[in-house]
């Protein structure tokens, strides 16, 4: 039996705007284009984890606003009764500014991604099994509370420790499998007390102190850098792909 992945999900609704250039302190820009889309990193792994036949349930609150986007994961192949409709709150939503060179701005509004409580947790997760998957961002509430039980279930874990905090250290030594931006990655690194160096030697200093099995960092236009540990080794693999890489791949 494959095992089944617990998406503690944000959910958001992505408000886009296409503008010349990125608005300066002050300044009222017209935007030329805006899209409104499905969002939150939590909602997109979700989507991108049961189109490719994983049994994804989706663990997660939205507001009235956001009825939508449950449709739409469960249309993906989501499970989704475990997503709650919060009526006294707003669904989660992203302000992002996009300019002609693609740079990009954000502001988030956490919503009612930051009223999952620790109880709707535990009773989503009753049903889990001894490694199943528990996947996770920074973007929602009840973090540590959903890695603790995660853990005395047996669930190895997968997360995302973005937007980090300052428990970021002590969460990650929770995880099995960590997924990083370049950032994030010196955060982290931070945050544990290690020498800065550069992206591969810092990635496995990470991956040492934290004996992760695995160590994903995105390095923007450059691609990504995955270590992945060998079994019954104390050693680990270094893989690395490029944009152009990417962009094969995509064709």
């Amino acid at each position: 039996m494959h095992p089944t992945i617990y998406s503690i999900a944000s959910i958001n609704i992505d408000e886009v705007y296409s503008v010349p250039h990125i608005a300066r302190a002050g300044e009222t820009l017209s935007s030329t284009e805006r899209q409104q889309n499905a969002g939150g990193k939590g909602a997109n792994a979700s989507i991108a984890a049961a189109r490719s036949g994983a049994a994804v349930h989706v663990v997660g609150k939205v507001g009235d606003d956001g009825r939508w986007l449950c449709d739409l994961l469960q249309s993906c192949g989501a499970h989704t009764e475990h997503i709650t409709v919060d009526s006294s709150s707003m669904t989660g939503r992203a302000i992002i500014q996009v300019d002609a060179q693609g740079e990009n701005a954000i502001v988030l509004f956490p919503g009612a991604n930051q009223r999952i409580t620790g109880e709707e947790v535990q009773r989503a997760l009753g049903g889990a099994r001894v490694g199943d998957w528990l996947m996770l961002t920074n973007e929602t509430s009840a973090v540590a509370e959903a890695m603790e039980i995660g853990r005395a279930r047996g669930m190895r874990v997968l997360w995302n420790p973005a937007p980090m905090q300052e428990n970021a250290g002590k969460l990650a030594r929770m995880a099995d499998v960590l997924v990083v931006n370049q950032t994030e990655l010196q955060g982290l690194a931070s945050h544990l007390g290690l020498e800065h160096a550069d992206d591969t030697e810092m990635a496995e200093r990470v991956m040492q102190e934290l004996k992760l099995h695995v160590l994903a960092v995105t390095l923007g236009a450059s691609g990504c850098l995955g270590l992945v540990r060998r079994p019954q080794e104390n050693a680990h693999e270094i893989h690395t792909a490029d944009s152009d890489v990417k962009q094969q791949a995509d064709r």
